[in-house]
């Protein structure tokens, strides 16, 4: 039976303070929180390797800290995935391995709970298994789909019968030009412009928008895929 990592307790012992629920409470614009993107060699999360991953937390709107790095797969980048991201195998050669970076990223995250991303039900089932591939057990809730905001779900809601939530198309939409898309920290950025123009806009049209748990209620609650 695997036991519990001293990740998983160290955020446990600081979570359990103060709940989920409890932290959804406060007051959305002065609640931090991580914007997250994955760039993977496939769709799988159980066969496939992350190839970067940036986290960037946000406070009050303003970009606070970033972690940001190319990570070495344990598989070859695949021409169409290196033709779409720019991501090759020369590129990610002398990268960090997962373990090491995972560790990192663990470190950089500490105990704030809510991370948030375009599809970000698609990178929290990478962390996951990655998380478990890594020896990290127990820390189920901090990639917990329930505690995630989805750019692309809350885009639905905002704005409806748009063609695509492709993450571009919406950035667009928005006002938002995405410079780099399909690398991992030009769609961080691009996933936290859009989340403040959402929210903007949900303000605009006289919704209330002021705890966390608001935006929840508008978004809904995040199903694994």
């Amino acid at each position: 039976m695997a036991q519990t990592s001293l990740f998983a307790s160290l955020f446990q012992e600081e979570t359990d303070i103060h709940s989920y629920e409890s932290l959804k409470a406060h007051p959305f614009d002065e609640t931090s929180f991580f914007v997250l993107d994955l760039e993977t060699t496939g769709l799988s999360a159980k066969k496939n390797s992350i190839t970067e991953i940036t986290a960037i937390k946000y406070v009050n709107g303003r970009d606070i800290e970033m972690f940001s790095t190319l990570v070495k797969p344990h598989e070859s980048i695949p021409q169409e995935v290196e033709s779409l991201t720019g991501i090759s195998n020369e590129l990610v050669a002398q990268a960090p391995p997962l373990l090491m970076v995972m560790n990192d990223l663990m470190q950089f995250l500490g105990s704030t709970p809510f991370i948030v991303g375009h599809n970000v039900t698609f990178d929290l089932g990478f962390l996951q298994a990655k998380s478990q591939e890594c020896g990290f057990h127990g820390l189920e809730d901090r990639f917990a789909p329930e505690n995630a905001l989805c750019t692309k779900v809350l885009a639905q809601k905002v704005l409806p019968n748009l063609p695509s939530y492709e993450g571009i198309l919406v950035a667009t939409q928005c006002g938002y030009h995405n410079p780099n898309p399909h690398r991992a920290e030009a769609d961080v950025r691009m996933s936290a412009a859009i989340l403040f123009a959402l929210v903007q806009k949900l303000r605009d049209a006289g919704q209330r928008i002021e705890t966390v748990q608001d935006v929840f209620e508008v978004q809904g609650i995040l199903q694994a895929r």
